[in-house]
């Protein structure tokens, strides 16, 4: 390192005015639209309230960068407090007097080079990575590397209901990275970006979970009845999971097929291991109305031979037809429905060809009423052969 440069950690928000380059827009517009920004942003309380000597600050000419030196939450401040400030400067605007902005958040190392005049860049991974999740946005985005919406979950609830996963993109750099979005009441985009949007599809049939690396010793699935009337169902399906590789089991992959349109953050999608802590989600390389897939880490990566070890996913999605079915490849074998008593439920479960043909199973499930008022519909199956089929209808 160099006399002219520093090191230092920051965490950063990048804007810039969408559309400004357009050659049509007079040089005086521009002008005004930047300064207007610039005088935005500088009226925040994230800003006004911050230390000058805890930040860094560098107009990019259609914006600006502003690395906070003091911790993760500022910038998203800024930017939610920056967004409700835009509503009211654009109102009563005409259309091409109107601001449009887009904000990417990420935070990293960044170096601070001195130059010839007494003014300095920035220049790092920290800076460059906010720029390149901000260059994915659209019209009032607020878009977050994983990293920085992880350390927000981490903090406050409240961030977690703001900030959800959106999906896998490419990066300029190529580099393929789950984005996140901020949004809800008067802030954000909660539309997808249009741009790089990285779609790969791994799983293939009715399958919920995929691994080369891995058997599954026992697989339970539970549909509770969350209401009679949509037939919305909340589904847990516990994996045991044993590791037949040499190398340390680190993430899994799910797969997730439904018979209405779904959006990934309307399901509610949970994923925890054994001891009810849950898995970090490092992926979404597929969403369509009707599959997802998405990747998750364990917290301890499962070693060859390890036993005891699970995870639970949990999601909720609709069953207007009144049936679930999978393919499954496991020892056990067990699928359980739970209902409220005041139904005309009659749960019976069929074993399935592969093409689709149902076949009564032998065995039934065992109906038990609770003085709850539930009722809870059980059946499970041993030495299942892999790829057999099997379907509950109630």
């Amino acid at each position: 390192m160099t006399e002219s440069e520093e090191l230092t950690y920051a965490y950063f928000f990048f804007t810039d005015i969408v559309g400004l380059s357009d050659p049509r827009i007079p040089t005086k517009r521009q002008i005004k639209k930047i300064e207007g920004l610039t005088n935005l942003i500088m009226s925040c309380e994230a800003f006004k309230n911050t230390d000058p000597n805890l930040m860094l600050y560098l107009p990019t000419g259609d914006g600006m960068a502003v690395g906070f030196l003091s911790g993760p939450e500022l910038p998203l401040m800024l930017a939610v407090e920056l967004h409700k400030r835009l509503k009211q400067f654009n109102m009563g605007k005409f259309p091409e007097e109107v601001l449009r902005i887009r904000i990417g958040i990420n935070d990293g190392p960044v170096y601070i080079v001195k130059g010839m005049s007494e003014s300095s860049n920035l220049w790092g991974p920290g800076i460059l990575d906010a720029r390149n999740v901000m260059d994915l946005g659209d019209d009032d985005h607020i878009l977050l590397s994983s990293r920085t919406a992880e350390a927000l979950w981490e903090l406050s609830d409240e961030y977690r209901k703001l900030i959800k996963p959106v999906h896998d993109y490419m990066m300029k750099d190529g580099k393929v990275i789950l984005l996140y979005s901020a949004y809800g009441d008067s802030v954000g985009n909660p539309n997808m970006p249009k741009k790089n949007l990285y779609q790969k599809r791994m799983i293939r049939g009715n399958t919920n979970t995929i691994s080369d690396s891995c058997i599954f010793n026992k697989i339970e699935v539970t549909l509770r009845i969350a209401d009679q009337k949509s037939m919305l169902t909340h589904y847990k399906k516990f994996h045991g999971v044993q590791n037949i590789s040499e190398k340390p089991m680190h993430t899994i992959l799910h797969g997730i097929t439904t018979r209405v349109r779904k959006k990934f953050d309307d399901m509610h999608t949970r994923v925890s291991d054994e001891s009810g802590n849950n898995l970090k989600m490092t992926s979404i390389n597929f969403d369509s109305p009707f599959h997802k897939e998405f990747t998750t880490r364990f917290n301890n990566p499962i070693l060859k031979g390890e036993k005891d070890r699970s995870y639970t996913l949990e999601y909720n999605s609709e069953e207007p037809k009144r049936y679930y079915e999978s393919y499954v490849s496991c020892g056990t074998y067990g699928m359980s429905l739970i209902y409220e008593h005041n139904t005309h439920f009659k749960p019976v479960v069929y074993d399935l060809s592969q093409k689709g043909r149902k076949t009564k199973a032998k065995k039934q499930p065992v109906i038990r009423r609770f003085d709850d008022g539930l009722v809870k519909a059980t059946w499970s199956k041993t030495s299942v052969l892999q790829g057999q089929a099997f379907r509950i209808e109630w």
